[in-house]
C-alpha cells in the first residue's frame, strides 16, 4: 500500500487529497481530531486506488471550534482469507497533521505564514485612535513586545498584556491607551512577536465611531472595526391589517430595523481587510457604557459596497447595511450610553 504525504501543519481550506494505491481488496480508514473520532469507513478501491477527498467539510466544524487541532488518519489495507473468508490486517499507515483553521486559502504554507503574520488577513498598517480596543492574534506562545513612537520623536518599549490563549494561540492587548506615557502624544506604535510585526497608526483627531463592529475573521479570531463615517437607521413595518369586530385594525406588524454604515476614509491594507467583516458569519454590535465595552445584540449583514480602483484621486471608503440577527427587532440596549448618533450630536443638541 502507497500513501501520499500531508504537510506537518496546514490550514483547514488546503487540505489535499489522500491518494491511496492498495493491493489489497479494501482499506480500513479513521480519522480522529484531537482524539474525537469523526470518521470510519471502509473504502473500496477501483483500478487499485482510493482517493479521500473533501476533508475540508469534514473537519472544519471541529477545526472552527478548537481553532487548532491535531488530526490523524489511520489507514489499513485489508485483504480476503480464502482460507477463512474474513478480512485480515495487511499493511497500514498512519498520516499525523496539525490543522489550522482557515476559511481563505493561502498562496503559502501555513508554517511560514503562522511564523510570520498574526492571524489576520491585514497586511498593512492599521489606523487606530484613543480610547479604542485593539486586540492581536496570533498562533504560538512567542513573547510580544511593543516599540510606541511619539511626536516628539522619542520612543518607549512596553510589553502588551496576554489576555486569552492557550498552547496553540496566544491573543494580546494592543490597545492604544495601554502606550500613552504623561506628557507625550503617542503617534504610532509596532507590535513584535517572533517574526510577526504589525504597525499601528494614530488618527490624533480621535473621530467618533458608529457603528463599532466585533466579527469573526477567517482564522476564527475575533477583531473589532470603527466606523467613522455616517450611521444611519431606517426600520420599515411590514403590516397586515383586517376588520376585527367590525374595527379596521394591524393584527400582525412585522418590524425589520435597517441600520446604514459607512467605513469612512480606509486606507489600502484596511480596505482589503474589510472585506473579511463582509464574508463573516457572525458579527455583534460593541457599545461602549461608561468606557468599559458591552457586546451587545448579533447582526446580519444584508448588504454591502465594496467597491475599490487604483484612481489616484480616490480613497477607498465602503457602505452596507445591516440588521439585528433576532426575529425581535424591538431591542432596547440598557448598557449603553443614551446617544442618538454621535458624540457631536448630543454634546450639540441634546
Amino acid at each position: 500500500m502507497t500513501v501520499s504525504s500531508i504537510p506537518d501543519q496546514v490550514f483547514c481550506a488546503d487540505i489535499p487529497n489522500i491518494d491511496i494505491s492498495v493491493d489489497g481488496t479494501r482499506a480500513a480508514v479513521i480519522m480522529t481530531a484531537d482524539n474525537e473520532q469523526i470518521y470510519s469507513e471502509t473504502l473500496y478501491p477501483i483500478d487499485g486506488k482510493i482517493i479521500i477527498s473533501d476533508i475540508p467539510d469534514l473537519v472544519h466544524a471541529i477545526v472552527r471550534q478548537k481553532l487548532v487541532v491535531t488530526l490523524n488518519i489511520k489507514i489499513t489495507e485489508q485483504t480476503l482469507s480464502s482460507s477463512t473468508n474474513t478480512f485480515v490486517d495487511a499493511s497500514s499507515s498512519i498520516l499525523i497533521t496539525r490543522v489550522v483553521y482557515s476559511a481563505a486559502s493561502m498562496n503559502i504554507d501555513c508554517s511560514t505564514f503562522c511564523n510570520s503574520h498574526f492571524l489576520s488577513i491585514l497586511l498593512g498598517t492599521k489606523t487606530t485612535a484613543s480610547g479604542r480596543l485593539e486586540y492581536l492574534h496570533y498562533l504560538g506562545t512567542d513573547n510580544a513586545s511593543c516599540v510606541a513612537e511619539y511626536s516628539d520623536g522619542s520612543t518607549t518599549p512596553f510589553v502588551p498584556a496576554r489576555v486569552q490563549g492557550n498552547d496553540n494561540y496566544t491573543t494580546i492587548d494592543v490597545s492604544p491607551d495601554r502606550f500613552v506615557v504623561d506628557g507625550k502624544s503617542l503617534v504610532a506604535y509596532t507590535i513584535t512577536a517572533g517574526n510577526r510585526s504589525q504597525y499601528f497608526e494614530l488618527d490624533l483627531s480621535v473621530p467618533d465611531c458608529a457603528p463599532i463592529l466585533l466579527f469573526s475573521n477567517s482564522f476564527g479570531c475575533q477583531e473589532l472595526i470603527y466606523c467613522t463615517g455616517e450611521h444611519q437607521v431606517a426600520p420599515s413595518y411590514n403590516r397586515s391589517a383586517a376588520y376585527i369586530d367590525g374595527k379596521y385594525k394591524n393584527y400582525d406588524i412585522d418590524e425589520t430595523r435597517t441600520f446604514k454604515a459607512d467605513s469612512g476614509v480606509l486606507n489600502t491594507a484596511m480596505a482589503n481587510w474589510l472585506d473579511d467583516l463582509f464574508r463573516s458569519d457572525e458579527i455583534y454590535m460593541v457599545n461602549f457604557y461608561k468606557g468599559n465595552p458591552n457586546i451587545g445584540q448579533e447582526v446580519t449583514i444584508t448588504d454591502s459596497k465594496s467597491e475599490n480602483n487604483n484612481a489616484p484621486d480616490e480613497l477607498p471608503r465602503f457602505t452596507f447595511s445591516y440588521r439585528y440577527s433576532s426575529k425581535n427587532q424591538n431591542i432596547i440596549d440598557l448598557n449603553r450610553a443614551g446617544r442618538i448618533f454621535d458624540n457631536t450630536f448630543d454634546n450639540t443638541f441634546n
